[in-house]
């Protein structure tokens, strides 16, 4: 395959330097496209149906890289892939020890942007809800959308104040989630009037906050379509955010114990709803 392609050789060459823009979210949301570096986020992308608009492959390990995803390659078309020389492709890469291959690909349909409550689709019914305020760090958020993936979580709503969906480290860290799950981005502001109107359609909403009345997970029943919120990493859940909710819960842990980081707390009430609906 590679023999077909011209290789790379400039930093300067006109698509090089739009992956590279890509590092930046004025660029991608300027553009919709956004980038990842790595085989199983390439994979993973095909096979969620993400429109593919390029691929780049490192000149030395084209061999390797065509004989472990010939298929899915073959899928996106030749003429979406570009080779590029050693020292250009490691200058392009976000990561330490690259794979050998970058994608650029468009927005995704499942992440959609709420303007207004009013307007908003909520959850249905069967759909598992997580909800995050203000999650600055992309790894932390791009972990709790892998965890969210794999426990059954089908929709993660996160505050616009939230790191961004497209940043390279939470696509990394999601390990493909972001192309499973729905996410939706509501208006910092407004998180409250979201919980408002989940309680309207029957739900219950926990935040994960330390209250004096706050219920002890493991030690009340939950419901199916129960959800939690998760705040930030350093500052937690604003007041607004917990005085919209049912009640808060916390996490029993042993005394003397730091607190849980968001992932850590994420991870462990995910488990339980994903039990409860096991049950």
């Amino acid at each position: 395959m590679m023999n077909e392609k011209e290789v790379i050789t400039s930093r300067q060459n006109p698509a090089v330097k739009r992956v590279c823009a890509l590092c930046d979210k004025k660029e991608r949301e300027k553009t919709s496209l956004f980038r990842f570096d790595g085989i199983k986020l390439f994979c993973e992308a095909v096979a969620n149906r993400v429109q593919i608009e390029g691929v780049y492959i490192k000149e030395s390990a084209a061999k390797t890289v065509e004989s472990r995803i010939s298929s899915e390659l073959c899928e996106i078309g030749a003429d979406k892939i570009r080779y590029v020389c050693d020292s250009v492709f490691d200058k392009m890469s976000e990561e330490r020890a690259p794979e050998g291959i970058i994608t650029v690909a468009k927005y995704i349909d499942k992440f959609n942007k709420i303007v207004t409550i009013e307007k908003a689709d909520m959850p249905s019914a069967n759909e598992r809800v997580l909800l995050l305020e203000a999650i600055r760090d992309p790894g932390n958020l791009g972990t709790i959308i892998r965890s969210a993936a794999a426990l059954g979580v089908k929709r993660v709503v996160i505050s616009s104040d939230c790191a961004d969906l497209y940043n390279s480290k939470t696509v990394r860290a999601s390990m493909g989630g972001v192309f499973h799950i729905f996410v939706d981005s509501v208006p910092a502001e407004l998180m409250p009037d979201y919980i408002e109107r989940l309680r309207e359609n029957g739900r219950r909403v926990f935040a994960a906050a330390l209250r004096d009345n706050a219920d002890v997970l493991g030690e009340f029943d939950l419901l199916p379509d129960d959800c939690f919120v998760i705040g930030n990493e350093g500052h937690g859940l604003s007041a607004a955010v917990i005085d919209a909710c049912n009640g808060s819960v916390i996490i029993p842990m042993e005394e003397g114990s730091e607190s849980l980081n968001a992932a850590g707390a994420s991870l462990i009430l995910m488990w339980e709803m994903y039990r409860s609906n096991r049950n």
